[in-house]
């Protein structure tokens, strides 16, 4: 081995093979639990810190639901979070197909927007209307996003 920084390597160097596309149910399904167990999991974190502050401020743990789905501020935090991780599902899909990248997060966007909207039927729960459509309005703009943000880091290299 020599000193000196401008000799090339005596090993033979090749450049890396293109990543092979993956499915599309795969990528779509990877993308949508991405999503779906993220916002879940964040849920429970926002519920559990905003409902404490609730409980230590007197309002009892039987209208702590109540009072959290009138809190302007958890429905803000609840629905960014949830925004953020429909970002994250759209690029897992777009990662994991590893072609196509908008169509996969476009995809992963709609099967969101449809499951969340057939959670919130079956929960009986009521949720404020303008949140329910600013929510639906930017579910799979949101999901492109990841796919464009994949899309420039696959670009960048």
């Amino acid at each position: 081995m020599s000193n000196d920084p401008y000799t090339p390597p005596s090993a033979p160097v090749r450049d890396r093979q293109p990543e092979a596309p993956g499915s599309t149910w795969k990528a779509v399904t990877f993308g949508v639990l991405s999503d779906i167990v993220g916002t879940f999991l964040a849920g429970i974190v926002l519920f559990a810190l905003l409902g404490s502050m609730l409980v230590s401020q007197g309002a009892s743990p039987e209208e702590l639901d109540r009072a959290l789905m009138e809190s302007d501020a958890y429905m803000l935090l609840a629905g960014v979070t949830g925004l953020g991780f429909t970002v994250l599902g759209g690029y897992v899909a777009a990662r994991v197909a590893n072609q196509r990248e908008y169509y996969h997060a476009l995809l992963t966007g709609v099967v969101v927007l449809v499951f969340g909207e057939l959670m919130i039927g079956v929960s009986g729960q009521e949720y404020p209307l303008a949140y329910r459509v600013i929510g639906d309005l930017l579910a799979v703009p949101a999901a492109l996003l990841g796919g464009h943000l994949r899309k420039t880091a696959k670009l960048k290299g």
